[in-house]
């Protein structure tokens, strides 16, 4: 699919792979609507970015959980940009418990990953995917983890969750099927403000050290364009994690 011209819809898009998924695709003509639940002030700043590099991008507030929000942000954005043809299902959230604290992850906390991590990525394919298929064509990229295809992360709720995007991946590029490409990309750990966001101190130290391979998010934003350009792939999972799952 030529993405010139085309629109785009990046959930969680004003940090991170988020971020820099959006600057990608805005620099390759792209129009972009940057998603966000509660950084509107990053989500603007990328809109901005965007717009001063001759683009042209919208910010679009939403819980990607609530599937009344998302209703009304597709439509948002199919009023302002036109009808989307690239959806990057980025939005996702962890909590940091370890594997042996069983007694840590709460019912609340479980519910939240995976609202926000599985079925907010099925709500906004649903949303956009059967105009995908009237109009003969679209992408969807799910952001998965790596974690999603090993048995360690940080905690069994967010393991769980990316693995179950992964499934969700295959059942909708069947369902999308044939005129609509649904792929996934499962990154190692890369430098963002995830890190900040949802690692203990100690732990993000360690990482920043070098504890793992870090992946250059530009890796991931490179490999996710590929996958929205290439229309004979869909229900595949790219990992890009500088062989860390090879233990």
């Amino acid at each position: 699919m030529e993405i010139y011209g085309r629109v785009a819809l990046v959930t969680g898009g004003g940090t991170g792979l988020g971020r820099q998924t959006a600057l990608g695709l805005a620099d390759e003509g792209v129009l972009v609507a940057v998603n966000y639940s509660m950084s509107r002030e990053a989500a603007e700043q990328v809109v901005g970015e965007i717009e001063d590099g001759g683009g042209q991008s919208i910010a679009v507030q939403a819980d990607v959980t609530d599937g009344l929000a998302v209703a009304s942000m597709v439509a948002s954005v199919e009023e302002t940009l036109g009808p989307v043809d690239i959806l990057v299902n980025n939005a996702g959230t962890t909590h940091y418990v370890p594997f042996s604290d069983l007694g840590g992850v709460t019912a609340d906390m479980w519910r939240r990953i995976m609202d926000v991590n599985v079925a907010g990525a099925f709500l906004c394919s649903q949303a956009v995917g059967s105009g995908m298929q009237a109009r003969g064509a679209g992408k969807i990229v799910n952001v998965a983890s790596n974690s999603a295809l090993t048995d360690a992360g940080s905690s069994i709720p967010y393991v769980v969750s990316k693995a179950a995007l992964v499934s969700l991946t295959r059942c909708l590029a069947r369902a999308l099927a044939p005129a609509v490409q649904v792929n996934a990309v499962a990154p190692g750990w890369m430098l963002t403000e995830w890190i900040d966001r949802h690692v203990p101190p100690g732990r993000a130290e360690e990482i920043r050290a070098g504890a793992v391979p870090l992946v250059p998010v530009e890796d991931v934003v490179h490999t996710l364009m590929g996958l929205i350009t290439n229309d004979s792939v869909t229900g595949a999972v790219a990992v890009v994690d500088r062989g860390e799952m090879l233990g």
